[in-house]
């Protein structure tokens, strides 16, 4: 078994097809087939099937994939951290980033730009369990995430990057706008992302923390743009940060409901590998959104 196999085998996988696998390998069809037939000799066990549909993976080779995910993102990382302690050079920093932390996102990237210019940075929306998926297969270096602020058992490793209070919000005369409670709210539409159903949804909480049911009529939403569109020119309601209010990301329209009853805190994270350190580079943008995030605080 060796890189190259794996390499072969993940893009197969990926792709469903050898003959598209082998063009972005920029090698040949039977090249990429010898590679996927010396891995399967390697470890004894037929790996992919070919269907109707294309190439499936069997139970062998889903068992593999994880793994194989996992050691060539590491073998990536293994590279990029060589180079990033010996010259600052090296690879592309991929993160998933919550609308939460944009108040502290550009300045933590000019100052992360300034340190280490040579390290591309690739940002990507937080959508769990997509997301988490993606970090725990090594494809994100780390996620900053809005989520309650309490114990999660998840596996990851997770630094506390601020807590800050939730608010509701709707667009400028919403039906609704005079509500002075969460049970006047409860028959509403709501956008949120996520699961509703899911023990820690931030929705759920806030209601559940004054002894009500979670509301019925919700749409999950992983986009914010998306979701910040819909509630401008709409009667759908969305729950927030409180500091996205003082933020130009919102649209103008946009307003924050003066509720008589606090709710929930949430806080930002940044979410590692608990298994896996960070590169330099992961690291340093960690300290930047630290360090912007203590600059902006009063």
């Amino acid at each position: 078994m060796n890189l190259r196999q794996l390499r072969a085998f993940v893009l197969i996988a990926e792709h469903g097809s050898i003959r598209a696998a082998a063009r972005a390998l920029f090698v040949t069809q039977p090249a990429a087939t010898r590679s996927l037939r010396e891995l399967e000799q390697s470890v004894g066990a037929e790996l992919v099937r070919r269907s109707a549909r294309g190439v499936e993976l069997t139970s062998y080779g889903q068992a593999l994939y994880k793994r194989a995910v996992l050691i060539l993102q590491e073998t990536r990382k293994a590279q990029e951290e060589i180079g990033q302690m010996r010259d600052g050079e090296g690879g592309t920093l991929n993160l998933a980033i919550s609308s939460a932390a944009l108040t502290v996102l550009p300045a933590a990237l000019a100052a992360f730009r300034h340190r280490m210019p040579r390290v591309a940075v690739a940002f990507n929306e937080v959508a769990p369990p997509y997301s988490h998926e993606q970090l725990e297969s090594g494809r994100y270096d780390f996620l900053v995430q809005t989520e309650f602020d309490g114990d999660i058992d998840d596996g990851f490793a997770r630094t506390p990057l601020f807590t800050l209070p939730l608010a509701v919000g709707a667009r400028a005369g919403h039906p609704l706008r005079r509500a002075r409670s969460l049970a006047e709210l409860h028959d509403a539409l709501w956008l949120l992302p996520g699961n509703i159903q899911a023990p820690a949804n931030l929705l759920r909480l806030a209601f559940a923390s004054h002894k009500l049911p979670a509301p019925r009529d919700v749409i999950p939403c992983q986009s914010i743009a998306v979701a910040l569109a819909i509630i401008a020119d709409s009667d759908a309601l969305g729950i927030f940060v409180r500091n996205l209010f003082d933020h130009r990301l919102l649209p103008r329209g946009l307003r924050m409901l003066s509720l008589n009853h606090e709710l929930p805190a949430a806080r930002v994270a940044i979410l590692t590998r608990a298994d896996s350190p960070p590169t330099p580079a992961a690291q340093c943008f960690i300290d930047c959104l630290q360090e912007a995030h203590a600059a902006s605080t009063p």
